[in-house]
């Protein structure tokens, strides 16, 4: 990522010369959201079903703290009610993984993480220079405040599930909807990715929803992301959600070497 996101800002510098540094937040949206990936994400194999493939590395991302365990991580965010369960299975076998820690976390409906505010939601150019100057993609940025909405962890059970209640994430600036998902055990990580959610759901969400619409469409999508333009393979990736009258549920059956 932090390769490719170089090569579209150095574009984007270019043109701040000209337009000034007032603009470069929407200088860097159009750079960004004009970029093609070469990678067709596909669906996620549900828990409990017979397909068992290993899920794809994806960076960690900035935003990472260790998530205090429990089940229920809205807290008081305002969003369209998400249920997501995660199996973890081991490879090659394809045993579910009992006592393992999976913890997930995500933005809020307005693109904020907790402990990190808003102040670079819907600010690419910004967003990503404070990325760069922490040490890149995979580097931690230093929390702001002490708040953890959001966040979880859970030890999977016999079957290998664990199950969270949260809310639809919305979007932040430069990224698709997603969400982040950890998996380790007695202190070894064993998996780091991400979990995507269909181009036409977040749309139709962000589109029309009370606590999603103020903040507008996302410009990113799986053709345009830079993190899935980073890696190689996008298969198994895209949770296929469930649309209930009260909530969005979803699951995913997640493979580990």
């Amino acid at each position: 990522m932090n390769r490719r996101f170089l090569l579209s800002l150095g574009g984007g510098a270019v043109a701040l010369g000209s337009l000034g540094y007032w603009q470069r937040n929407p200088i860097a949206r159009w750079a960004l959201s004009s970029r093609v990936n070469d990678v067709a994400p596909t669906f996620v194999a549900a828990a409990g079903t017979d397909v068992c493939v290993l899920m794809p590395e994806q960076t960690e991302g900035p935003y990472y703290l260790q998530s205090p365990l429990r089940s229920s991580i809205a807290e008081n965010r305002r969003g369209i009610p998400f249920s997501l369960t995660i199996q973890v299975v081991s490879l090659p076998d394809c045993a579910p993984l009992e006592g393992a820690t999976v913890e997930i976390w995500h933005c809020d409906a307005k693109g904020a993480y907790s402990g990190y505010g808003n102040n670079l939601a819907r600010a690419p150019f910004d967003a990503t220079l404070a990325i760069l100057k922490a040490g890149g993609p995979d580097a931690h940025i230093k929390p702001i405040e002490d708040t953890m909405y959001l966040r979880g962890g859970q030890i999977s059970d016999a079957q290998g599930e664990v199950r969270f209640e949260t809310i639809v994430p919305g979007w932040y600036e430069p990224r698709v909807a997603h969400i982040h998902l950890k998996v380790s055990r007695d202190g070894q990580s064993y998996l780091t990715t991400q979990l995507y959610f269909p181009d036409e759901l977040s749309a139709e969400i962000y589109g029309s929803h009370p606590d999603y619409v103020m903040y507008g469409q996302c410009p990113y999508n799986m053709t345009n992301d830079l993190v899935l333009g980073d890696f190689n393979s996008g298969a198994g990736m895209v949770l296929r959600p469930d649309r209930g009258p009260q909530q969005i549920s979803a699951s995913a059956r997640v493979g580990i070497a």
